[in-house]
């Protein structure tokens, strides 16, 4: 425990995470709710991407939520991960730690351990901040305030939770890997926003990249809350993913795969390895 508390402590203490949890929050406001009531309001929306009210609303607000943790959220949380573990590396605090503590594997679960905790301040964060919102756009248009069942916000929550897990631990792989930052920030943004997005592009056409993609992340993240969002392939706006997708359930073990697998790989290379 006292391991957990000093990285608690370091998570609190650090400035950039409260500036990632604020960019987190203000992204999910202007892109789930600012962008979608201008359309709204101004009967300006594309094809394809037409904004209802109730989306808006509170009984709307943990289906429009979700959909953005699969995306520019969980792409906030590869930042924090590879922060956090990436600058052990790069302030050389990684050695004279390791001297003080019990062992690598338990200042490793540590600060796992840490950032889990930190990642259900984000996910309540974010839900707190759109169900606020929500309830401003419903006493804005005069229109009835009415909650998701206490069921259904949990598992908003619990899903948007889980694929912030997920890309927080593929930063803190590459930051392990990359003994740093700078190339691991590199690395995981490009492979989250490009490579997955043009694999997944160029898949309509080509068999072999459909079923590559199928086990990206994105794919199964998207998957994972599609039953919250009803969110299908000619569904528009800026968190809009057009497939393919797999069974929620499918992507529920996949997930939870993956954040053993880079959990794993993490914890090898830092025992095996020498951290200077």
């Amino acid at each position: 425990m006292g391991s957990l508390s000093a990285e608690l402590l370091l998570l609190r203490r650090r400035a950039a995470n409260w500036i990632l949890l604020a960019i987190a929050v203000l992204l999910t406001l202007f892109f789930a709710y600012v962008l979608p009531y201008y359309a709204y309001v101004s009967d300006s929306g594309a094809p394809g991407f037409r904004t209802e009210l109730s989306a808006l609303l509170p009984e709307g607000f943990v289906a429009t939520l979700a959909s953005g943790f699969p995306f520019y959220i969980g792409i906030l949380g590869l930042i924090l991960g590879v922060l956090v573990f990436g600058s052990e590396y790069g302030w050389a605090t990684l050695k004279t730690t390791l001297m003080q503590r019990p062992g690598r594997i338990r200042w490793l679960l540590a600060k796992l351990g840490a950032l889990a905790i930190a990642l259900v301040v984000a996910t309540v964060a974010v839900y707190a901040a759109g169900a606020l919102f929500s309830v401003g756009v419903a006493l804005w248009e005069g229109a009835a305030i009415s909650w998701p069942s206490a069921g259904e916000i949990l598992r908003g929550m619990g899903a948007g939770w889980l694929i912030l897990a997920l890309w927080t631990l593929l930063g803190v792989l590459l930051a392990v890997l990359s003994r740093g930052t700078a190339l691991a920030l590199g690395l995981g943004i490009m492979y989250g926003l490009v490579v997955e997005g043009l694999v997944s592009g160029f898949g309509n056409s080509i068999a072999l990249l459909h079923d590559l993609s199928l086990a990206f992340l994105r794919t199964n993240a998207y998957s994972l809350v599609a039953p919250l969002t009803g969110q299908s392939s000619d569904a528009g706006g800026p968190g809009a993913f057009s497939g393919p997708f797999v069974d929620p359930w499918q992507a529920l073990v996949v997930i939870a795969g993956y954040i053993v697998l880079f959990g794993g790989i993490s914890a090898l290379l830092l025992y095996r390895r020498d951290v200077t």
